[in-house]
């Protein structure tokens, strides 16, 4: 029978997975006010690195701007038995059978078309806060003409592209509409080799940038933003340095759309450029590129999902139920290091007209903050 949480009394839901209960718990963290001013709350919110770089920037050009969508949240906890466990199953003192607790939530209801929409009016937003910190805005039409940044993201990955994190938890990656994301971070495995390849010849997307920045004169602007659903913690899956056992496995899950990102100034002033194999590199120096990052989480109180449903499938419960069978006569057998899995699947209902307004709500405060601070900076 599927359970149905409805969530007009309480936005942001806590709820928490246990082996043997449920509770549950709230985190303290400093309130973002949507209404508030960003330079009263940038201080708060936003944390600067390498800032004194920001001196004399002023003509700047956004030339990465992604936003992350989370679309599946996942965590594990396991019970599990403590140094001496493996010698006292030898002895025929102890018989332990463990349990490994999954937890899923996947967001339902906005679609992947309805997110580039989004993307797109976090990107040109984004231009719009800098323009009005101060900053000289080179245009992004202006900037797509330019034949390094087309060689840029030609040397991109395709957008969107599903990026997978530990445990199951997923997000979809969005540049702008009908352009690449050539950032490093969201690059895999098979892409970061090709980029390693190109890079020796001078044609890797990083080395696109370089020039670009140079060409233009101009200080480049990364932006990366991501925008989650859930909060998932684990109590892990071991005692502390595993030596004694840990009789409980606990996963808390809040449920509330949130925001944390990036924004990263590469400084003309602070570029040195080189010639390799007939062609200009050009890039930062170490240590001296300013980042403006979030130091809290932006967060609603509002609500954007109407419901949670467990989904848990027939398939996880006859896994479950097997597995700790199996857990059962292992521990009468006098097995110690048998795990049972326990698998709970969430799907929450998002509400899509408050999903965008909140989200665009979180975006336009998130960058706003950035904006603030880094001219401030100068």
């Amino acid at each position: 029978m599927k359970m149905i949480f409805g969530n007009k009394a309480v936005p942001a839901m806590a709820l928490t997975a246990l082996v043997s209960g449920c509770a549950t718990t709230a985190s303290e963290a400093p309130t973002y006010d949507a209404k508030g001013s960003a330079a009263s709350q940038a201080d708060t919110f936003i944390a600067a690195e390498n800032e004194k770089y920001m001196e004399g920037v002023d003509k700047i050009g956004v030339l990465s701007c992604n936003v992350m969508f989370g679309v599946n949240s996942a965590a594990s906890a396991s019970t599990s038995g403590g140094f001496r466990s493996d010698a006292t199953r030898a002895t025929g003192t102890t018989r332990r059978s463990d349990v490994k607790v999954t937890v899923t939530y996947a967001a339902k209801g906005v679609e992947e078309a309805e997110m580039q929409r989004l993307a797109n009016k976090a990107c040109d937003n984004a231009e719009q806060q800098l323009a009005n910190a101060g900053f000289e805005v080179v245009p992004h039409q202006t900037l797509k003409a330019n034949p390094h940044y087309q060689a840029m993201h030609a040397e991109g990955r395709e957008s969107p592209f599903e990026y997978k994190g530990t445990g199951g938890t997923r997000y979809l990656v969005m540049g702008r509409e009908g352009e690449t994301i050539s950032d490093p971070r969201y690059i895999g495995t098979a892409s970061g080799f090709g980029q390693a390849f190109k890079a020796a010849a001078g044609s890797s997307a990083q080395q696109h940038e370089g020039r670009l920045i140079k060409d233009l004169g101009l200080t480049g602007v990364n932006i990366n933003i991501l925008i989650d659903f859930a909060k998932l913690e684990s109590d892990g899956h071991k005692s502390f340095a595993g030596l004694s056992n840990k009789d409980s496995a606990k996963v808390d899950a809040t449920i509330q759309l949130t925001a944390r990102g990036d924004v990263r100034f590469q400084p003309v002033a602070q570029q040195k450029c080189w010639s390799r194999f007939g062609k200009e590199e050009c890039m930062i120096k170490t240590n001296h590129m300013p980042v403006f990052s979030t130091s809290n989480a932006l967060a609603t109180p509002n609500a954007f999902y109407s419901s949670i449903e467990d989904v848990t499938t027939t398939t996880d419960k006859l896994t479950s139920g097997l597995s700790k069978g199996l857990g059962l006569l292992s521990a009468m057998s006098g097995t110690s290091n048998s795990t049972a899995r326990d698998i709970t699947r969430y799907q929450v209902n998002l509400i899509p007209a408050s999903y965008d307004a909140e989200t665009q709500s979180l975006t336009q405060g998130l960058v706003g903050m950035v904006a603030v601070k880094a001219s401030s900076s100068r």
